[in-house]
């Protein structure tokens, strides 16, 4: 009896082998398959209407990061041309990781001075991101305060000699009196799944007059693969938020109100919400090929919102569309986002210090010493990528003129979605100073 025991148990973990070894291999040709299909219809092709618009792109280089933001600044027609006496400004950087993966703070804070030292200013400036990750073992009103937000890096954060991370940046503001510089942590709004970032649960609101976290919908945004036998939803997402300062609050889409206690919300008409894009230049792999201007608006979207997130069902976040299969895909995500949710009012590229191979290895990055700035964020990220990753890096995921590369599938989608815009150079008028010459 017990030598047939012995054989029944051996027959049945012979067989659970066999049949774990069968779905394994379903599962791995299955994907393979896909995986081959995609391949067909990875490029978003050159053909797709589009209006084709001239862009202007500033560039200032050699000098400070304080100089060069000034002088683009300058050269763009000076600061009261872009932010008014009473507006709110934020300013949303890359906070989700450091060194030449953060954006840079002496870059920031040249800014900022400008935005203070117009004559008569009465509105605020708030830095804002959701970097999609918190620290539940910090206590309650800190927990955001991770990653790029804290950490002191070896590159990036240099201001006036000594290194800083965001908190000691707004202390020095502090300091000097100035109330109307803060900032506010945006948080995914619903649960997450175990996949990347662990920031979750920071609500769900229907307007601004119910409260602080994020809306959902109703716009939906859809990418088709798989030669047309597959289509990728996602919804809309966008924060809603309050000043630590002067108590309105945001809806990044609508603009500033004030809420009445009572469930009620008042549009402010003379408080304009200027929304400016502080990206950094950075690789970012095999997907993206870059994190730039356009890159950084995911860090204004809700992870939380489809797949990485747990609902609404049937829904991917902007960071999931398309899955593994078509790794450009969310930048239909995000130019959707910027043609009918929120478009950034100006974008400005930090490359004081390049990625050219790595987020934050110091050692695969390369002091360029360049600020960029222009309304347009695909054709500034066509010109970064091409003149300053691209000729550091040598690879051909930077190269956005090579057919099928990342940058170049994922600029291309972008202007096909957004539908304005241009990635032809010769549209490109740049605009350069140099401070060594």
């Amino acid at each position: 009896m017990k030598a047939l025991n012995n054989m029944n148990r051996r027959k049945f973990l012979i067989i659970t082998g066999l049949l774990t070894a069968a779905a394994s291999a379903i599962v791995y040709f299955r994907n393979k398959i896909k995986h081959i299909i995609s391949r067909f219809d990875q490029y978003p092709g050159t053909d797709y209407p589009y209006e084709e618009v001239p862009a202007e792109i500033y560039l200032s280089k050699n000098g400070t990061p304080q100089q060069n933001v000034a002088k683009v600044i300058e050269m763009m027609g000076g600061i009261q041309k872009i932010i008014g006496k009473k507006d709110i400004v934020i300013l949303k950087p890359n906070m989700q990781w450091w060194n030449q993966g953060r954006t840079n703070l002496a870059a920031m804070k040249g800014f900022i001075d400008l935005v203070l030292g117009i004559p008569g200013f009465e509105g605020e400036v708030i830095i804002a991101e959701n970097n999609h990750f918190m620290d539940t073992n910090l206590p309650p009103g800190e927990q955001d305060n991770v990653r790029g937000w804290i950490h002191l890096s070896e590159i990036n954060g240099e201001i006036d000699g000594e290194n800083h991370n965001v908190l000691t940046l707004l202390e020095l503001y502090r300091k000097q009196g100035y109330k109307n510089v803060t900032k506010y942590h945006w948080r995914d709004g619903g649960p997450k799944l175990d996949i990347w970032g662990n920031g979750q649960d920071g609500g769900l609101v229907k307007s601004v007059a119910e409260g602080d976290g994020y809306i959902w919908g109703p716009e939906e945004y859809h990418f088709t693969g798989f030669l047309g036998l597959k289509t990728w939803k996602v919804m809309m997402s966008y924060p809603v938020f309050t000043s630590a300062y002067s108590g309105i609050s945001i809806d990044l889409r609508r603009g500033a109100f004030r809420r009445d206690g009572k469930g009620g919300a008042t549009f402010l008409p003379d408080r304009p919400v200027k929304l400016i894009n502080f990206a950094v230049l950075n690789d970012h792999g095999k997907d993206t090929g870059i994190t730039s201007a356009i890159k950084n608006y995911m860090g204004i979207t809700d992870l939380s919102c489809g797949w990485w997130g747990i609902e609404p069902e049937g829904y991917h976040s902007v960071h999931g569309v398309g899955e593994l299969y078509y790794l450009h895909a969310r930048a239909g995500a995000i130019a959707y986002f910027m043609k009918h949710i929120r478009r950034a009012d100006l974008n400005i590229v930090t490359a004081e210090w390049v990625g050219w191979g790595n987020r934050t290895d110091i050692k695969r990055a390369a002091r360029a010493r360049t600020i960029l700035a222009s309304t347009d964020p695909i054709a500034l990220d066509y010109y970064s990528s091409k003149h300053i990753v691209f000729p550091l890096s040598k690879m051909e995921r930077h190269d956005p003129d090579l057919r099928g590369s990342a940058i170049n599938k994922f600029l291309h989608l972008a202007l096909k979605v957004y539908g304005k815009g241009t990635l032809d150079e010769t549209k490109m008028t740049i605009h350069t100073h140099d401070f060594s010459a």
